[in-house]
């Protein structure tokens, strides 16, 4: 049988009209495709990660830092500089921890894209640590406002909440295979911080942030290894990717409220884990003063620093008062960094005697395509260590799900 090209243009014609007014199943959203999901670009892995985690297949995401960079001397190459200015939403840590990167993104900021400097958007000035002498902890019973018996705290986007945060905050992005692709980069806001509402109380904490600068030194930027942080982060990162993404907010609120249980599943399972250990037991002495958050959270006393800045190498003084001081403390273990090896730590402890772990704070455990490979993965590697080295049990670590929110839908 033969048609000719007029009956065949007709039936065409017809079959795209039907497919044309056939609705999609109510609930679904279809996900964007790469031209339209929104480009976010991250400084750090572990940040990176949780960006995922709430931003999914939705966005298209990008880390700066490739595996195994120190953020705090990482130089950008001259592609970042271009992921950077094709970026819609950049997200940094700041406080200096990622300075480099931030500069970059602040000088190729694209009309119309968002800076995002998250530590300073979800820390108040009085929750800043500056120095050593500030990070002796003591597992006080708020816990930054008791962020477990407080849902906004928590971040259970409460839905009130979010009509109101949903408006201030634009933010989206994400990459195609789950993992911050790390050679693909994007942007940010003109020095976006959290909501609209917000800004005249930041440029108030920025300020008495300046006013500590000057009295103390530079804030411990490592927030982040406090889960109950990690929390407010990601309520930052969900609010912004709903105000710039709205057709995909049910996701992105869905997304979110799933990893904010993770995340305080995770921060029971360390205290739980940090209650096995003797309390004479609690004591850090760590390679890089990345751990003072932590020690507050879960009342542990940073007891010293190998490098307690961020370049220099400990004088031949000091390692000495720190090995008198291990000597004196009785500490069984100290703890050092893959991001920064040194000889000195094999040094102090075999004048001391005492055995050597290794943490992270800037880095994810293995590999991208292993499912530890998170920020969550981190602080479970993190606690398991603690444990093991300082006489707790780290098997009350097993049940954390370290695995992307993403990935397991």
């Amino acid at each position: 049988m033969h048609c000719s090209l007029r009956t065949l243009s007709s039936l065409l014609a017809i079959l795209f009209l039907i497919a044309a007014c056939t609705p999609i199943a109510p609930g679904t959203t279809a996900a964007p495709t790469e031209e339209e999901r929104p480009r976010v670009v991250v400084s750090i892995l572990p940040l990176a990660n949780i960006v995922y985690n709430i931003g999914g297949d939705r966005i298209d995401l990008d880390a700066i830092m490739p595996p195994g960079a120190d953020p705090h001397t990482f130089e950008p190459r001259p592609s970042d500089a271009v992921k950077l200015a094709q970026a819609d939403l950049i997200f940094v840590n700041g406080m200096h921890l990622d300075e480099t990167t931030m500069r970059l993104a602040e000088a190729n900021l694209k009309d119309g894209a968002k800076l995002i400097e998250l530590a300073a958007a979800v820390a108040g000035p009085d929750e800043l640590l500056y120095g050593i002498e500030h990070h002796h902890g003591h597992a006080e019973e708020d816990d930054h406002e008791d962020e477990h018996e407080d849902g906004d705290e928590h971040g259970h986007a409460e839905e009130d909440d979010h009509d109101e945060d949903g408006d201030e905050h634009d933010h989206e992005d994400d990459d195609e295979h789950g993992h911050a692709d790390e050679d693909d980069h994007e942007d940010d806001d003109e020095h976006g911080h959290a909501e609209e509402d917000d800004h005249d109380d930041e440029e108030h904490a920025h300020a008495e942030e300046d006013d500590h600068d000057d009295e103390e030194g530079e804030p411990d930027p490592h927030l982040l290894l406090d889960p109950n942080f990690a929390i407010r982060y990601a309520k930052v990162i969900f609010v912004t990717l709903a105000e710039h993404d709205p057709d995909n907010r049910d996701y992105y609120e869905s997304n979110f409220n799933k990893y904010t249980a993770r995340l305080v599943a995770l921060d029971e399972a360390i205290q739980a884990a940090t209650a096995t250990i003797p309390e004479s037991n609690r004591r850090l002495l760590t390679y890089h003063d990345s751990f003072g958050y932590f020690a507050i959270r879960y009342g542990y006393t940073v007891i010293g620093a190998i490098q307690p800045n961020d370049t220099s190498q400990p004088s031949a003084k000091e390692v000495a008062a720190l090995i008198d001081q291990l000597r004196e403390e009785g500490v069984p273990a100290i703890f050092g960094s893959i991001l920064f090896p040194a000889d000195v730590i094999d040094q102090i402890a075999s004048e001391t005697g005492v055995t050597v772990s290794t943490l992270l704070d800037d880095g994810l455990p293995g590999g991208p395509d292993d499912p530890e490979h998170t920020y969550i993965g981190m602080m479970v590697q993190n606690m398991r260590t603690l444990a093991a080295a300082l006489g707790g049990d780290p098997s009350l670590m097993d049940g954390v799900e370290v695995g992307n929110v993403p990935d397991s839908e």
